[in-house]
Parts: C-alpha cells; structure tokens; sequence
C-alpha cells in the first residue's frame, strides 16, 4: 500500500481556500494537459457531498473520482471508482486548518498498484507522481490566492 502525503500553506482565509480547492473544474487542471469535469453534481452542492468528477490527464490517464465526505470548510475526502491505468484507490483526504492568517492544507492519499509483478514496481513510482502532482496543483492555487489577496489589500 502506498501512501501520498502533501502538505502546504496558503496565506489566505480558510473558506477562501476551501471554497478554490473544491471547486474540481478549476482546482484540478494542470496547464493545458489535464482536464476535470462534474459528471454528476453533489447533494446539495455542485462539488460536494456525492459529487461525481471525471479528470483526465493527456490522452491516456482518466479517474473517476467520487466525494465520499464534504465538511465545509474543514475537510473532504473522495474515492477513485474507475481508473486506466488500474489502481486500487482506499482513499483521499483534504484537511484545511486556519493558521495565523493563512491555512495548512493537508492533502492524503492510500493506495495500491494491483498488477502482480510490476505492481510493487509502479507503486513507489506513482507515489513520487503522485506527490509531484498533488505539489504542483496546491503550490498553484497557493499564487492564485496569494495574489488576489495582495490585490485586494491594495
């Protein structure tokens, strides 16, 4: 089993945060090469409680991604139903706690590469992608935040 853990700080309110974070279609896209949609809208909100995302990275790499816990504006945790390539998804929690002026993001991921023989291969290399990519999107919205509040102080 494989484990993702990410954590970083955003100098911004903690529902401003959560609010940019959960919103799928604009959190998660990484330059012109990933792509997210709502393919089925939450309970009582388009990107909460049992919302249904589909993201795709390039041509080759598509999840199917549903929210299984959506506390605003603490946490939520989703759950991979389908994937190609093939994984086995336990589960991904977002943690948003206030500190000072800012908020810890706190991102988890646990899973498992399910190919006999190259899966114990795959898996440590998927974490370190994995990790990358959890990086990459965070530090993104991060200067996202971050400049709309200094231009808002201004």
């Amino acid at each position: 089993m494989e484990e993702v853990h990410v954590n970083v700080y955003i100098h911004a309110p903690v529902d401003r945060v959560f609010d940019a974070v959960a919103d799928h279609e604009g959190f998660l896209r990484a330059g012109s090469t990933t792509q997210t949609r709502v393919i089925r809208p939450g309970l009582t909100e388009r990107n909460g409680l049992g919302a249904v995302r589909e993201v795709r990275v390039g041509r080759r790499i598509r999840y199917v991604e549903e929210i299984t816990a959506f506390e605003r504006p603490s946490s939520f945790e989703y759950r991979i139903l389908e994937s190609t390539p093939s994984l086995r998804h336990v589960g991904s929690r977002l943690r948003f706690t206030p500190r000072g002026d800012g908020t810890e993001v706190d991102w988890t991921s646990r899973f498992e590469i399910p190919l006999p023989l190259v899966g114990s291969f795959l898996g440590p290399l998927s974490r370190r992608m994995f990790t990358a990519a959890f990086t990459e999107l965070l530090l993104a919205e991060k200067a996202r935040l971050e400049a709309s509040s200094s231009g808002h102080a201004a």
